[in-house]
């Protein structure tokens, strides 16, 4: 293990970790363990990140030069190294990496996904479930992350991806959303657990025909969805849900009994909105379980793999 300190350069932090932002806090524990046990199934680096973004941290002694305050500094080490002993003592096999910057939660985050494999964030939890809007760090490194994001709730902690919790997904048919279908079954996979494909029309108000075809696309897309993973995963489990409510009312239900949600960042399919920000704001928010936010390309790099461990710079 070690700890570096600075702005983000990305030059000592390996690639492919999972990465966990971290205060030490209540929610950023819950993520730090969820972040642990996908390091673990991965074969990956953990990196536990701390963004030290508050008064005091840095000192201004003349025009145009900033430096550090060193007690402040300290300080912001000390959470970063609560952290890294967190996951080592629970997973004393994992390899742990841990990062103090000073800059903000968002920008950190952000960059630090441009070379990992995931980055897991802590949700303080529920909120309301239609029409949510979320201006918190979380829905921002959702939004811009070059890689998939996952939130968890402390409170979820306790439900995890397996045989008797499943995963359920978001899809509107659109090639945006099958990054976000490909993870979900990957992830379902991996834990043996039964995968639930939803598609929902909207929920709109229009006549009896209108109604039977916007139903009939949104089983179609369902059953493309679903041919198309058991191709790739003829084993797995999965069932369908199409529902005629808005998107976010059918992902926010269906994860009453689920251990993971996944969406995507936006969607250009048959159905507006099925994966816009606003449903992926309502889903962060009133969800039961994990979410995990994928957007279009991203990598889905679970599949063990040769630990490497390449420092740049």
């Amino acid at each position: 293990m070690y700890v570096e300190v600075g702005a983000w350069s990305g030059r000592a932090h390996p690639a492919g970790s999972v990465v966990v932002g971290y205060n030490g806090k209540g929610h950023s524990r819950a993520a730090l363990a969820w972040g642990a046990d996908e390091a673990i199934r991965r074969d990956a680096p953990l990196l536990v990140l701390f963004a030290a973004n508050y008064s005091g941290m840095t000192v201004e002694p003349g025009a145009g030069l900033l430096h550090r305050d060193p007690q402040a500094l300290e300080a912001a080490e000390e959470v970063t190294a609560r952290g890294v002993s967190e996951a080592l003592n629970a997973h004393p096999e994992l390899l742990v990496v841990g990062a103090t910057e000073v800059t903000s939660p968002s920008r950190a985050l952000i960059e630090a996904s441009e070379n990992a494999a995931m980055v897991v964030m802590g949700s303080r939890g529920y909120g309301r479930v239609v029409g949510a809007l979320l201006g918190s760090v979380a829905f921002g490194v959702a939004a811009r992350a070059r890689c998939p994001v996952v939130i968890v709730k402390d409170e979820t902690m306790a439900r995890r991806v397996a045989p008797g919790h499943h995963v359920v997904v978001g899809t509107d048919g659109s090639p945006e959303a099958a990054s976000a279908v490909d993870f979900a079954a990957d992830r379902a996979a991996a834990a043996s657990a039964t995968l639930e494909v939803v598609t929902s029309t909207g929920g709109h108000q229009v006549n009896d025909v209108d109604e039977r075809q916007l139903r009939s696309m949104a089983e179609q897309i369902a059953t493309a969805a679903v041919h198309e993973v058991r191709n790739n995963r003829p084993q797995l489990a999965v069932t369908t849900r199409v529902e005629d409510c808005p998107a976010e009312v059918t992902l926010v239900e269906a994860s009453a009994d689920a251990a993971l949600v996944v969406v995507g960042t936006r969607g250009r399919g048959a159905f507006e909105g099925m994966l816009l920000g606003s449903v992926s704001h309502a889903v962060i928010h009133g969800a039961r379980c994990a979410v995990a936010v994928v957007g279009d390309g991203q990598p889905v790099p679970s599949r063990p793999s040769d630990r490497a461990v390449d420092p740049i710079g």
